[in-house]
């Protein structure tokens, strides 16, 4: 039995690898995939010159006899979190997921549920190794003089023990649905035991350290030497323990450290495979179920590829109430927030402003007052600078899963600018309200510059010009992939599902570049606009208070009349968009 499903596997990547090289004959696919080959090139051939990232450990200075500390205790705290998030997020039952001809061969066959576990493990393991290559790359420990089969042997054993507990922790989740325990019960139940754990273990930690003349590298060092010696203190090593024996291998300096620590890690993983595959859950109809509605979006998206007719999904919540008379591209707002599902609902924001709430509240009312307000307000303000660059290409309910349905587009009594305004006015609100809230909770964190108090009035300046530049700067970030999607709709992914390459991967490195030279030229004559406004402004007003809010507004002004202008083109190139001569697969 297995090895037919081993011959299965490999004829399958076989025929996969086939089908990819093939697709290199269209020039849409082989340019992207000359591009992304050369990145890697390039890439690889730094990291064979540079030092590479050192992961061993002084074993002299260890403050406590139970393990290593440092790297070793930060993977585990690393690995505890992402075990943590899988079993709070997922809400599905049990589900593996299969194509369409697996479940129409294999699930009538006489197989037993045991050797379809087996099926999917052994179709992760291709995924792992294809992972661990990766990792060990870029990590480099093999530049400097280390055992490389140290690091692939240690990332397997972390990969493939996280997947099992993954598929281990799903069929626990059904156990616990089909005995009457909800979702929200069992997320509530996890996070609440999980917080008392957590805040019982964290008493015994040092303060963090204070901000103070010593400048902000020996501050970020006092931060790593108060997160190394807290996950080596008090009850810390005793929860994380599990988690140090499944990285301990990868951290180990030598071969005889490693093989010490290999064989506990094993345990754990042959402790996992043993319970996936004696758990006694029903899982194939909630696989067929997964894989119908797989298939299912596969479907439409070839029907709206095709101009053909779709049938209705499950409605959504609106996110308000949309009035039968009003400006177009609101309709169009409306429409793409609720195709954008969870990533915009009131319960979202609530729940984001209760977490920023809690968070603050927290720091202020502890001893670790100052330093906890600066590692917050920096997440804060990380987050919304990220955003700006990731935000673009996660909120995706706009031309590039729009156009596919030109042709119904394009029968709307409506000029192509008022449809450019309406597909990109959804991904901006979602974008500008995630920002305005880290923005206000980063500055309201922030109590002191250079040793100089700031007052609320200051804050509330800063607060304001920030919110005013934040949607510029999303428009024109948005602006940018639209415009790829109506110019070469070929270079656009228009199923998120789709199967990924390398090609897709360098279409998007290029699509990535070009944004960013995009986004600096069209900033300069805004910077210069804002430069001028607030040496004008502080000339008349005295102060920077009141002027800082008025160039902000004069910079995005100036930002949103280059915007005008390239959206009056890209609606004068939907208008004259031929659906029939574009490919848009």
């Amino acid at each position: 039995m297995i090895s037919a499903l081993l011959y299965l596997q490999f004829t399958s990547l076989r025929n996969r690898l086939g089908t990819r090289f093939k697709r290199l004959k269209r020039p849409k696919y082989l340019a992207g995939a000359v591009f992304g080959a050369l990145y890697f090139i390039f890439y690889f051939s730094f990291l064979v010159r540079s030092p590479g990232i050192s992961v061993t450990v002084n074993q002299s200075n260890l403050p406590t006899p139970m393990g290593t500390v440092g790297a070793e205790n930060v993977g585990a705290l690393l690995l505890f979190v992402v075990v943590l998030l899988g079993w709070i997020l997922p809400n599905q039952r049990a589900a593996l997921a299969f194509s369409e001809a697996e479940i129409a061969f294999l699930f009538p066959a006489p197989i037993t549920r045991r050797g379809l576990i087996q099926f999917k493990l052994i179709r992760s393991q291709f995924a792992i190794l294809f992972s661990i290559l990766f990792l060990t790359l870029v990590w480099g420990r093999w530049r400097q003089g280390g055992h490389v089969w140290i690091s692939l042997i240690g990332w397997w054993v972390i990969l493939s023990t996280l997947n099992l507990h993954n598929l281990a922790g799903s069929f626990a989740r059904t156990m616990l649905l089909d005995r009457g325990l909800t979702n929200r019960w069992r997320r509530l139940l996890i996070a609440g035991l999980v917080g008392l754990v957590i805040a019982v273990t964290i008493q015994g930690w040092p303060k963090l350290p204070e901000l103070n003349n010593q400048g902000q590298d020996a501050y970020f060092l006092g931060l790593v030497n108060w997160l190394k010696t807290g996950l080596s203190t008090g009850l810390t090593p005793y929860l994380l323990y599990p988690f140090r024996l499944v990285v301990r291998p990868y951290f180990a300096p030598d071969a005889g450290a490693f093989f010490l620590a290999l064989g506990p890690a094993l345990a754990i993983m042959a402790l996992h495979y043993y319970l996936v595959i004696r758990a006694d859950v029903a899982f194939e109809e909630a696989s067929i179920e997964y894989s119908r509605k797989l298939a299912t979006r596969v479907e439409t998206m070839r029907q709206r590829q095709a101009g053909g007719v779709v049938a209705p999904s499950k409605a959504r919540k609106s996110p308000f109430k949309l009035k039968p008379i009003g400006p177009a591209p609101v309709a169009f707002l409306w429409k793409n927030l609720i195709l954008s599902g969870s990533f915009f609902s009131f319960r979202t924001l609530w729940l984001l402003v209760w977490i920023i709430f809690a968070v603050v509240m927290f720091i202020t009312s502890s001893g670790q007052h100052a330093s906890g307000k600066i590692l917050v307000a920096m997440l804060c303000a990380g987050l919304a600078v990220m955003s700006v660059f990731l935000g673009p290409q996660l909120l995706r309910a706009d031309f590039r899963s729009d156009l596919p349905n030109a042709e119904l587009l394009k029968q709307y009594p409506l000029p192509g600018w008022q449809m450019v305004v309406g597909q990109i006015m959804a991904p901006i609100t979602i974008l500008s309200v995630g920002q305005w809230l880290l923005i206000t909770a980063a500055i309201c964190l922030v109590t002191a510059v250079n040793g100089e108090p700031v007052g609320w009035l200051h804050k509330a300046s800063l607060i304001l010009a920030a919110c005013i530049v934040a949607p510029a700067i999303n428009l024109i970030r948005l602006l940018v992939p639209n415009a790829v999607a109506l110019l070469l709709p070929s270079w656009v992914r228009f199923d998120k599902n789709a199967p990924r390459g390398f090609e897709n991967f360098g279409q998007s490195i290029i699509l990535g570049i070009g944004g960013l030279v995009v986004l600096l030229v069209t900033l300069l004559p805004a910077v210069l606009a804002f430069a001028a406004a607030m040496l004008l402004g502080t000339w008349l007003l005295g102060g920077i208070t009141i002027a800082l809010p008025m160039a902000a507004l004069v910079g995005a002004l100036v930002v949103v009349g280059e915007a005008a202008i390239a959206i009056y083109f890209l609606g004068e190139v939907f208008e004259r968009f031929d659906v029939t001569a574009e490919t848009t697969n």
